[in-house]
């Protein structure tokens, strides 16, 4: 049986609020790059996740 690879994403940052979408997942809004970064690093200890910076600016962190 082959087991799943996929991982959830539990929460995303952003600095565009055009971007946070109704796709359930709790989405923060920051002010700027340095607040994001601050954000999404408490965000991925708080939650164990793993954290990624995606192409479009926003961060996403996911569950190791």
């Amino acid at each position: 049986m082959k087991e799943s690879q996929s991982r959830s994403i539990l929460a995303m940052v952003t600095l565009d609020n055009k971007l946070i979408s109704n796709s359930g997942v709790p989405c923060f809004l920051a002010k700027d790059k340095n607040e994001q970064e601050k954000i999404a690093s408490e965000l991925g200890r708080t939650l164990a996740g793993n954290v990624y910076g995606l192409i479009n600016g926003v961060i996403i962190i996911t569950q190791e």
